[in-house]
């Protein structure tokens, strides 16, 4: 029985962050604010994701989501960029710039 504890912890583990793999764009966002998020469709040759608190509960904690809405991409799990919208609950104007100049240099270092 132990066993397989273990080995179910074990999988969703190693199964929960696969959002983060290779180069990922997340938005973690409230119902709220739908219409202070990004469009993520310019990146979706990309892994994109929008997590909102009230469906997605596990990706919010704390550590991670201080603010919302807020944006980060990753590379290979490791987080490359974080852009949140602070006290105001609204992402920066050039917010799509950022991201897609971020995109643009984990691609590039790639080769």
């Amino acid at each position: 029985m132990m066993k397989l504890i273990i080995a179910l912890l074990f999988t969703t583990f190693a199964f929960g962050q696969n959002y983060k793999d290779d180069i990922s764009i997340v938005q973690y966002s409230a119902k709220f604010l739908v219409d202070k998020e990004i469009s993520l469709k310019k990146l979706k040759s990309f892994n994109t994701y929008t997590f909102y608190m009230s469906e997605h509960k596990e990706y919010f904690t704390e550590e991670n989501i201080e603010y919302l809405p807020t944006i980060c991409v990753y590379n290979n799990g490791e987080e490359v960029l974080r852009i949140h919208g602070g006290m105001s609950l609204q992402l920066p104007d050039d917010t799509l710039k950022q991201v897609i100049n971020k995109v643009d240099e984990l691609q590039a270092n790639k080769f």
